[in-house]
């Protein structure tokens, strides 16, 4: 089985997110896939959130224990995080959780990460990709490095124990390396 890998253009992680947003009556999928892309937290962490937990911020900065590690991890929230944090809650008037079920069988319960990763790798095959709910992880640390963000910084950011799993995950490949001789201007 291949790995998901990052969404190495810019231009189809937007495509996505108007997919899972077009695709669905709801805007949940997509307000997903921008709060994910916006702040590389785990799937899993993300559908825990509650609003209660965006109520006592230092600053814009989140203090999320993180399942997988039980370590806790200052997310700097974006501009566009806390709008669509805010959105939400005005939105959502009732809601418990950041990302919560309207449906009546799963009433006061946040969406599952079976159902999140359906959506989105619906939304990926429909663009060519292969990607599911861990991508937007993913594309935080690719597109972060190609802009020059250093690799111990990225490795700090996601809490990973080496820079060598941090460049796996980021899904930096050969492609990547055979460009970086391509485009020797000197």
């Amino acid at each position: 089985m291949k790995r998901v890998e990052p969404v190495r253009d810019k231009q189809k992680i937007a495509e996505v997110e108007v997919l899972l947003r077009k695709n669905n009556t709801n805007p949940l999928y997509g307000d997903l896939w921008v709060f994910l892309n916006q702040t590389a937290a785990r799937v899993g962490d993300a559908l825990k959130l509650r609003y209660a937990d965006f109520n006592h911020l230092e600053g814009n900065v989140l203090n999320l224990k993180e399942q997988k590690t039980g370590k806790t991890r200052s997310i700097m929230l974006t501009p566009k995080a806390l709008e669509l944090v805010a959105q939400r809650r005005a939105d959502n008037p009732g809601h418990v959780y950041l990302f919560e079920v309207d449906s009546n069988r799963a009433k006061g319960k946040a969406i599952s990460r079976v159902t999140v990763s359906a959506k989105f790798k619906e939304a990926g095959e429909m663009l060519n990709l292969r990607i599911a709910a861990h991508s937007p992880r993913k594309n935080l640390g690719y597109h972060a490095l190609k802009r020059g963000v250093s690799l111990p910084t990225l490795t700090k950011l996601y809490g990973h124990s080496s820079q060598a799993v941090t460049l796996a995950y980021c899904g930096i490949m050969e492609k990547d390396i055979e460009d970086v001789f391509q485009n020797i201007d000197y």
